[in-house]
């Protein structure tokens, strides 16, 4: 007992000991200029002890040794503050919006915005988050200079296509790489939820992109996704209810069935010379009688129309779409320490589209952490997981009668959708309607016969199941002074399920009772890395940086693909239910590169910058000997505001020129389109390509791609200038920059001769130029205390060019995508087509011709009622001239407002929907555009529209069909209010805020009905139409 009591009392006297040598600190933490406490903020002693975290009240209270003077004090989107001690303390705590400080994701590292030599663009999560997007490619849409996206469709989970300072390649991919955390991405960016993001930097120039070497001529987008912070931890709940709607409307098409009837009664009456004959062939003509009266008396013989009661009133639009509903929910648990950080995340999203059966749903899981043993030694971990199910109808080509957009444009208001007997609706057993497919039951449809959108999409099926799984493991260790050694590794696989299904009742697949479709694929990716920094400033002015590294990747495709068809239930779509074996195949492919690389970079007095930058890849693309390529860049920043001849130029707070010229590469090379129905990519093109099929029980082996084992990266030299000014103590941030971007040895596609087999050989043999200005301008407008006003514009113009082909082809260039032609001085994607001469005296289409000599020399222009004699001509380019965002974001204490912006000027829209609806009677039973009914007539001889005489030449393709591409686009509105903390605090609430968002709220376009958005390479064809999506959102932080 005694004892006991001595050791009590040794241990007390030591805890008193301690207590006495100790100090209390206590104090609170403020957001400057509306003094709200800030909860969660960091406190650490500075030299030793334990920290703490700010309360509910921005309260704290340390327990640090006597020798502490100071402590440091820190918030995520705040500027670190560090203070000495001091009895009941208030530390206010400023947002850090100084542009300078912006620290940039870049290639294998991150660089200050003040010291970068290169071109790159930022846009943060807290941007990317209001958006109502399901695939993360959207987020780019008019936002960053320089960068052109096209949303092509408007299918929930759908990518957006990216175009990085103009126009990359022909016949090689064009798309930019994306590297997630560090390392290349090969996942689809619908598998990523935008909640998880923290950031997208835009690569532009060769002194951002050249360590990513081959793969980096096309640009690069980093997405660096959310770690854990040093701050207690928080846990935010966010919950986003909201519908989804058509954002662009029909083509001002004709949804009379009356106007219609009368428009085609002139057709006939024009073919057929009499009023009475086109009132008898009506019916004969197009199928059905609308109208309560005789077949021959839904038009007079003067052209008056029935005074009958219609007999249905379906309108197509009505029944094909829907507002469909939305739903996001997401979780995030985030916090740390000095020596460790977490982060946690689960999401759920419910996306459906406008079209029946069209929707995407994901569930993602990302967790990441950080631990650092002691100054020298850390390792990290993410891991993510991401399930995606996509339903999505085939709609893309105008031709196609299962796609919903262009059948329900196309098909003439007189037709119903469902089947009437004597006008009275017909039902089925089951008490549904019935649908009319125009096959003969109900009457036989001039257009789509045995077609119906509304049936077929509620019936057929395409679904794909996405299964993700993302790994990112890293440890590093610091040693000497300055050095780094840092290993990562990471693997990535997808499992893509992808079953079709064509119902067997009606539409494409009942000739064959019902067409089943089975897709899978996996796809694996590896990458290591090992990199070696070195981080040092000496003598206060000399800071230098420098890095080598080691990189390996490779890439496993596999690839499953059967069709079956002959279904005996057809409400079953599995293949147990079909009898007939239509197809089989599949395939594996493999890739992988091996890379070493360095970069240096030196800052003198923080004033001069230099960087340079070499990597060498090795890729098993190319035949040996050919395999590895260098990539390179230099660059140098000069901060002029630094000099000693600025600092009485006080409305100057900074000033920087920089530039950078190098080179990078593209390896990723596609098929010629003969040897397969869509492109693909060419993982071996030095190796040719053969199919094997079955005649009469032998092997049938024929070439379909011939190899070049001279073929080589296309390289892009590019070179950059820009200007930096932030000017009146940040009132305006303006960056203005000049690209200079020439690829050459881009792959050509050389037309062989019939009796070779093979229709193409590819070879490095097109030069072309993308050249132009792109800059941003923002503004922090002043107002008083409780207020922040901002606004950024941004824009880009350039122009293409191709500058070589081969000299076989420089005379009639090398015709794409028929209404395109190479030739050098053009750019790609200008037009070559027919020019319209107007109309001759009976109303009929002219075009003009060339009139040549007996030497092929053009000595003059006529005109021609041929159209297959008409002349070729440059009327246009697809390319906008210029293109750009506003962004504008208000707020006032808890209310906050942001509006963005994009548009186009310039470029042309060859307008094939449009010019399928100005058809001059010979397509019977498809609809007319609103235009048509100015059509050429005796009494309406200044019309330049083709008189109605049913000829199948008046819309042939010609310029007549060009329309300008210029757009405006209300991309979103968001509106928000965060409660004051002083109200959610005793709820134990750190952060509530309540908004409403919208997207894609309105488009201004030269034609209704058109969204020039969707067709980045200038023609329409109706594609899924861009949705408008509108939420009401809570989120809570805890």
């Amino acid at each position: 007992m005694k004892k006991l009591f001595l050791i009590l009392l040794a241990v007390m006297s030591f805890t008193l000991c301690a207590m006495a040598q100790n100090k209390i600190v206590k104090g609170v933490v403020l957001t400057a200029g509306d003094d709200e406490p800030l909860i969660g903020a960091t406190v650490l002693p500075v030299g030793g002890g334990n920290g703490t975290s700010t309360d509910l009240s921005g309260r704290f209270t340390l327990n640090v040794p006597q020798s502490v003077q100071k402590i440091k004090v820190s918030y995520v989107g705040m500027e670190t503050q560090t203070v000495d001690i001091a009895p009941d303390m208030i530390v206010w705590m400023k947002s850090t919006d100084n542009s300078l400080d912006e620290v940039m994701v870049v290639a294998y590292g991150t660089a200050k915005k003040s010291s970068f030599t290169g071109a790159a663009t930022t846009v943060s999560g807290a941007n990317i988050e209001k958006l109502s997007i399901s695939n993360v490619s959207k987020a780019l849409e008019g936002g960053i200079p320089g960068v052109q996206t096209a949303v092509t469709s408007g299918q929930p989970g759908e990518a957006a296509t990216i175009r990085i300072r103009g126009i990359g390649s022909i016949n090689s991919s064009s798309n930019p790489l994306f590297v997630v955390d560090g390392m290349p991405y090969e996942g689809d960016l619908s598998s990523i939820n935008p909640v998880d993001i923290e950031s997208m930097t835009v690569l532009k120039d060769a002194a951002s992109t050249a360590l990513y070497g081959s793969r980096a001529a096309n640009g690069v987008v980093v997405i660096t996704t959310k770690k854990g912070n040093a701050q207690k931890t928080k846990v935010t709940l966010e919950a986003r209810l909201g519908w989804n709607e058509r954002g662009i409307s029909n083509y001002d098409i004709m949804t009379d069935p009356g106007q219609y009837l009368k428009t085609f009664w002139t057709v006939q009456k024009n073919m057929l010379g009499d009023g009475q004959a086109a009132s008898d062939a009506l019916f004969g003509k197009l199928g059905y009688n609308p109208y309560d009266c005789p077949n021959n008396e839904m038009v007079n013989a003067n052209g008056q129309l029935t005074s009958a009661r219609l007999l249905w009133t379906d309108n197509w639009t009505d029944e094909a779409l829907r507002t469909g509903m939305r739903q996001e929910y997401n979780m995030t648990v985030s916090g740390g320490s000095e020596k460790s950080n977490h982060f946690l995340s689960l999401g759920y999203l419910k996306d459906e589209g406008i079209v029946s059966n069209s929707d995407f749903s994901r569930f993602s899981a990302r967790a990441s952490g950080d631990y650092s043993f002691n100054k020298y030694v850390n390792i990290n971990g993410m891991l993510a997981y991401s399930r995606g199910e996509q339903n999505a109808m085939n709609i893309s080509l105008l031709s196609n009668f299962s796609n919903t957009f262009a059948f329900i444009q196309n098909v003439a208001p007189i037709y119903p959708v469902y089947g009437y007997r004597d006008g009275k609706p017909v039902y089925n057993e089951d008490g549904t309607r019935a649908y009319d497919f125009g096959d003969g039951t109900y009457g036989a449809r001039a257009y789509g016969g045995n077609q119906n959108v509304v049936a077929t999409d509620d019936a057929n099926m395409n679904r794909r199941i996405r299964d993700n799984f993302n790994g990112r493991f890293g440890a590093s260790v610091s040693f000497l002074d300055g050095f780094k050694l840092s290993v990562n590794g990471g693997y990535e696989v997808t499992n893509l399920s992808r079953d079709q299904f064509m119902t067997p009742d009606f539409g494409d697949a009942q000739s064959v009772n019902g067409r089943g479709y089975k897709t899978r694929v996996r796809t694996q990716t590896y990458t290591i890395n090992e990199l070696l920094t070195y981080n040092r400033t000496f003598a206060q002015k000399h800071s230098v940086d420098v890095l080598v590294g080691h990189e390996n990747y490779k890439f496993l495709n596999s690839f499953l693909y059967n069709a079956k068809s002959g279904f005996f239930d057809p409400t079953i779509p599995e293949y147990n239910n079909a009898i007939t074996m239509d197809e089989m195949n599949s395939f594996e492919q493999k890739y992988a590169i091996e890379s070493v690389f360095g970069r240096v970079n030196y800052g003198y007095d923080d004033r001069y910058y230099l960087s340079a930058s070499v990597r060498g890849d090795g890729s098993s693309r190319f035949a040996p000997g050919h395999r590895w390529g260098a990539f390179w860049s230099v660059g140098a920043s000069w901060r002029i505001s630094k000099e000693l001849f600025m600092q009485d130029v006080t409305w100057v707070d900074n000033l920087s020129l920089r530039a950078s010229y190098g080179s990078v590469g593209n390896d990723d090379i596609y098929y010629p389109i003969s040897v397969v129905s869509e492109y693909y990519n060419n993982y071996q093109p030095y190796k040719s390509l053969y199919s094997v099929s079955n005649s009469d029980g032998s092997f049938a082996v024929t070439k379909v791609y011939q190899g070049n084992e001279n073929l080589t990266w296309e390289t892009s030299y590019n070179a950059n200038v820009g200007l930096s000014a932030l000017l009146l103590d940040n009132l305006i941030n303006f960056d203005i920059e000049y690209f200079h971007k020439r690829t050459k040895d881009m792959l050509y596609n050389v037309p062989q001769a019939m009796s070779s087999g093979v229709a193409y050989i590819s070879e490095n043999a097109l030069t072309m130029t993308n050249q132009g200005v792109e800059f941003t301008l923002g503004v922090n407008i002043p107002l008083p205390k409780d207020f922040t006003w901002n606004v950024t514009f941004t824009g880009t113009h350039y122009k293409n060019k191709i500058t070589g082909i081969p000299a076989e082809k420089r005379k009639e260039g090398i015709t794409h995508d028929s209404y395109y032609n190479f030739r050098e001085g053009n750019s790609v994607w200008d037009f070559y087509i027919p020019k319209f001469a107007g109309l001759n005296e009976d109303g009929q289409s002219l075009w003009y011709v060339d009139v040549k000599d007996e030497n092929g020399n053009v000595t003059g222009v006529e005109t021609t009622a041929n159209n297959s004699a008409a002349t070729y001509y440059h009327v246009g380019t697809a390319l906008p001239d210029f293109q750009g965002g506003i962004n504008t974001a208000f707020s006032w204490k808890g209310l906050d407002l942001s509006i963005d912006m994009n548009y186009s000027l310039g470029g042309q829209i060859l307008d094939r929907m449009y010019m399928n609806l100005m058809h001059a009677g010979n397509d019977a039973g498809t609809n007319w555009h609103k235009d048509i009914l100015g059509a050429w007539t005796p009494s309406n001889t200044g019309s330049q529209i083709p008189v109605l005489d049913g000829s199948q030449n008046a819309n042939n393709v010609s310029d007549r069909f060009l329309i300008g591409a210029d757009y405006f686009n209300l991309r979103n509105v968001t509106v928000g209010y965060t409660f004051p903390a002083k109200w959610t605090r005793k709820a134990f609430i750190e952060k509530a805020r309540l908004y409403f968002t919208a997207e894609n709220v309105a488009l201004a376009s030269k034609r209704k009905g058109l969204d020039p958005r969707q067709y980045i390479y200038g023609q329409s064809q109706s594609n899924y139409s861009t949705i408008r999506s509108m939420s009401f959102g809570l989120s809570l932080t805890f």
